[in-house]
């Protein structure tokens, strides 16, 4: 049986803050991750640049802008 004290006590287990904690730093990764796929399929930033970065991160690497799409943004 355990004391009325022990029952109601509010404190968080030390696993728990360590799971919270945890999941925090996962979350700030999964920021990081997107912020960089954004950036490598972004084709306002150098295609090699990007491939390469792709490539050691082991994410899917961008593909190479057509050239239509390269002319217009040029002329804008």
């Amino acid at each position: 049986m355990t004391s009325r004290s022990e029952a109601t006590d509010t404190t968080p287990l030390p696993q728990s803050i360590a799971l919270r904690a945890a999941e925090d730093d996962l979350q700030m990764l999964r920021v990081r991750l997107r912020t960089v796929a954004e950036f490598i399929h972004d084709p306002a930033y150098d295609f090699g640049a990007r491939h390469a970065l792709a490539q050691r991160l082991g994410l899917p690497v961008p593909t190479p802008a057509s050239a239509a799409w390269q002319t217009k943004e040029a002329t804008r």
